[in-house]
């Protein structure tokens, strides 16, 4: 994402042809964006897939950052109250994947976006571009403390 004066502006901008109405899943394309996530892209699947309705697409600039975007992508699925399923792809992939059953947040480096062609399968569904310049405010879930 690029940065103005070092410093990011205080606006949020959507930009397609369809708004998604889920907050939740915003909430976590938002996470990912303000997390430096690049072309991330929310699409609405449920004209075409029965298990599925959100695809959520994110491009890391390296390795480093596909590792702390999962993490940031699993912790805003577990605020906005998905239940992570399984994750897959882990150290030294390019591609991780977490199936929340209804939303599936799909984390990509650069070359294997550009390899695999993901946006080209969905370009037809609505979707969402999200760029994310302030931080996201949204009520949290709270951890429950096991004794």
């Amino acid at each position: 994402m690029p940065l103005t004066a070092g410093k990011k502006t205080t606006t949020t901008t959507y930009s397609s042809t369809t708004t998604i109405k889920s907050a939740r899943v915003r909430h976590v394309a938002e996470e990912l964006s303000w997390n430096y996530g690049a072309d991330v892209v929310i699409y609405d699947v449920r004209e075409r897939t029965p298990y599925v309705s959100y695809y959520i697409v994110c491009t890391a600039g390296n390795e480093y950052r596909l590792q702390s975007l999962a993490q940031t992508a699993d912790e805003a699925l577990y605020d906005n109250f998905f239940e992570l399923h399984h994750k897959e792809g882990r150290n030294g992939s390019t591609w991780i994947l977490l199936d929340a059953k209804t939303v599936v947040v799909q984390l990509f480096t650069k070359e294997m976006r550009d390899h695999v062609k993901f946006d080209e399968l969905y370009q037809d569904c609505p979707h969402e571009v999200i760029l994310c310049e302030k931080e996201p405010k949204y009520p949290k879930r709270r951890k429950v403390a096991h004794n």
